[in-house]
């Protein structure tokens, strides 16, 4: 039923390099918007990496609203398929990689532009 650790390792690893591209990606989008230079993208490939995989433990734990789905086969038969979590916890990941990258961007921002 579960995966080798080798093999949930390997998928694990291709989910914190998708945040890292994220997170990259974010962060030089909005450091050229906001001409705030390419540095320290090291640290929104680091968020973007981090905010992917815990979005996605989150989106797998998270309680929701039981939700059955009957589809007919043909020849007769029924599939039922019960769900009690979200079924999409993707989306909820790569929502939190954009998030912490560019939260981290609007820090530096706020940073260069204050009072002194």
């Amino acid at each position: 039923m579960y995966p080798p650790p080798h093999v949930a390792a390997a998928f694990w690893l291709a989910y914190a390099a998708a945040g890292m591209a994220i997170g990259i990606f974010t962060g030089a989008l909005f450091s050229l918007i906001a001409k705030l230079g390419l540095v320290e993208l090291w640290k929104d490939s680091l968020l973007g990496a981090l905010g992917y995989l815990a979005g996605l433990i989150g989106g797998l734990l998270m309680p929701w609203p039981r939700s059955t789905i009957v589809e007919p086969i043909p020849g007769g038969g029924t599939v039922i398929t019960t769900l009690s979590r979200y079924q999409h916890p993707e989306r909820i990941a790569i929502a939190v990689a954009i998030l912490l990258p560019l939260l981290h961007q609007f820090y530096r921002l706020r940073g260069r532009r204050a009072p002194q």
